[in-house]
């Protein structure tokens, strides 16, 4: 007889026999203790085909979602790209092929999800988004069967004959020895040419993303030689007051400046406050090193705008003869661009006016990493006067307002040996105010806000040797815009007058003839003096 434990640990008694080699055989029945060892094994095999089920299942949503990630963003770029051909037409040199390449791609992927779609809203929403697709593909094949005169072909074979023909003019102009200095471009970041001589046909980018009620402002790339940003574009316009500057945008390139598509869109007002403490005012701003400079609001401080950063740090200007603020001596026609920053070849610079100056332009070196200001030169042109004005290797060149269509850069004021001269240049305009003008050196154009609008020129300097491109001559010639097709011409003239000596500035010492109040009619004659500046720390001696 033996003992076995059932039923939570009740003893049983069960009878058995013995067999030959004396082990007992036993028979027992415990029907209501049977343990399901076999379904236990095939719940655990189910378990893990389910579990395989379910993951591979995880795993096309993931990859649907990718695929449906990937189709939104590229539905949002042909989006873009084709209303941009619809407003502003062949500006941009479409790839048909490329864009038809793109939508079949994109149609497979949808035809793919719609085979694996398992509810009827998801095959409803895929039918919805095959049928947009289907009437872009229409649209884009129209446009290219629209094309068949070859219109961007020709426009790309207009351009590269308009360039044959410079390369032309170039060659007669070496072959003629009366022609005089040959304009040309010159090695980026270097000043070894001579003066700004030719000014290109304006090229009308866009209008500001703010709007054409948003007249003044400024843009460009980054103004500084080797920066760390030399691709990205900016576009800083003021309110509708023409005078704050609060909210600025950057581009990482010019095909995302034509798009609207910018990398960072910044306000300056942080707390929304009516009184904005970061806030700058007028067109005078530039971006500078990836950092932006302006007049800060309702101030006489110099600020400094980091974007990546968001810190913004200010500094007092504070001088025996300050610098104007409050739409005291801004440029003619333009509010609040008392303080006017520039950037070239040799720096960070500061245009603005001062009392003690009489009102005349007054330039100054900027510190971009303290913002401190350096020793003035004082020009003997009244800053009311002039439309605008920017610098190029260390030399401002000052413009006027001709007429609705047309500028006039006139006169240049040459901080390397304070001499200052009278040229005329003429410049196209597609808008009758020039709310700002900025000069990069990393690709030698000309960056103009023109009543909302973004333009820029191409610049041309002349060969002359440095000898002749440091003499004050100014020539008595003058040529009329309407019959020499906005040709630039040296006036000359051989008068000369001492200057008055200064302490702690390096003052030019021309003065205007006649009414400055017919500007815009009559051209200027200077009378030149010639002067040796010498630094001695932070003092200027003037000498005849």
């Amino acid at each position: 007889m033996e003992q076995v434990i059932v039923e939570s640990g009740h003893i049983q008694k069960v009878l058995g026999v013995k067999d030959a080699s004396g082990q007992c055989i036993c028979s027992m029945e415990l029907a209501h203790v049977i343990f399901p060892a076999r379904k236990v094994e095939q719940l655990e095999s189910d378990f893990y085909n389910l579990t395989n089920h379910l993951q591979n299942n995880l795993n096309k949503i993931y990859n649907k979602q990718a695929m449906m990630t990937s189709s939104t963003s590229n539905l949002t770029d042909l989006d873009k790209r084709l209303r941009y051909a619809k407003a502003f037409g062949t500006h941009v040199d479409l790839d048909f092929r490329k864009l038809i390449n793109d939508i079949h791609t994109v149609v497979s992927m949808a035809e793919y999800m719609k085979k694996n779609a398992t509810t009827p809203s998801s095959r409803a929403m895929i039918n919805n988004l095959i049928s947009e697709i289907n009437t872009i593909d229409t649209l884009v094949t129209k446009m290219e069967k629209y094309d068949r005169n070859n219109i961007i072909t020709a426009q790309r074979e207009v351009t590269t004959l308009r360039k044959k023909l410079e390369d032309c003019e170039e060659m007669l102009n070496l072959d003629d020895s009366s022609a005089g200095p040959v304009a040309g471009p010159s090695p980026i970041g270097t000043c070894d040419r001579g003066m700004l001589i030719k000014v290109s046909a304006p090229v009308l980018v866009k209008l500001n993303w703010k709007g054409s009620e948003f007249k003044a402002g400024s843009w460009g790339k980054d103004f500084a030689m080797g920066t760390k940003f030399p691709d990205h574009y900016w576009v800083f316009p003021a309110n509708k007051d023409e005078r704050t500057l609060e909210t600025y945008r950057l581009y990482s390139s010019y095909k995302k400046l034509l798009l609207y598509s910018p990398i960072r869109e910044y306000t300056l007002n942080i707390n929304s406050k009516p009184t904005c403490e970061n806030c700058g005012q007028g067109g005078g701003v530039i971006f500078f090193n990836g950092s932006f400079f302006y007049n800060c609001f309702d101030s006489r401080s110099l600020c400094k705008a980091d974007p990546f950063s968001m810190r913004v740090t200010q500094m007092e200007l504070e001088d025996q003869d300050p610098a104007s603020f409050n739409n005291w001596f801004s440029y003619k026609g333009v509010k609040y661009q008392d303080m006017d920053m520039a950037g070239d070849e040799k720096g960070l610079w500061m245009v603005h006016g001062s009392t003690l100056a009489n009102g005349n332009m007054v330039i100054r070196k900027v510190d971009p990493e303290t913002l401190k200001t350096g020793t003035p030169w004082i020009t003997s042109q009244p800053k009311e006067k002039l439309s605008n004005s920017f610098m190029i290797c260390g030399m401002l060149y000052a413009t006027r307002r001709k007429n609705s269509t047309h500028e006039e850069i006139y006169y240049v004021y040459d901080t390397n040996t304070s001499q200052e001269r009278n040229i005329q240049i003429y410049m196209e305009k597609p808008l009758p105010t020039v709310q700002s003008m900025s000069y990069n050196p990393n690709d030698q154009k000309l960056y103009m806000f023109n009543d909302a609008y973004l333009v820029y020129y191409n610049l041309m300097f002349s060969k002359e040797p440095k000898g002749m491109a440091r003499q004050a001559i100014l020539s008595e010639q003058q040529k009329d815009p309407g019959t020499e097709g906005l040709q630039s011409v040296v006036n000359r003239e051989g008068s000369k007058e001492k200057p008055s000596p200064t302490s702690n500035q390096q003052q030019g010492s021309g003065s205007t003839g006649g009414d400055s109040s017919n500007q815009e009619e009559s051209p200027i004659t200077l009378s030149i003096g010639r002067q040796e500046a010498v630094r001695a720390g932070s003092h200027t001696i003037a000498s005849e």
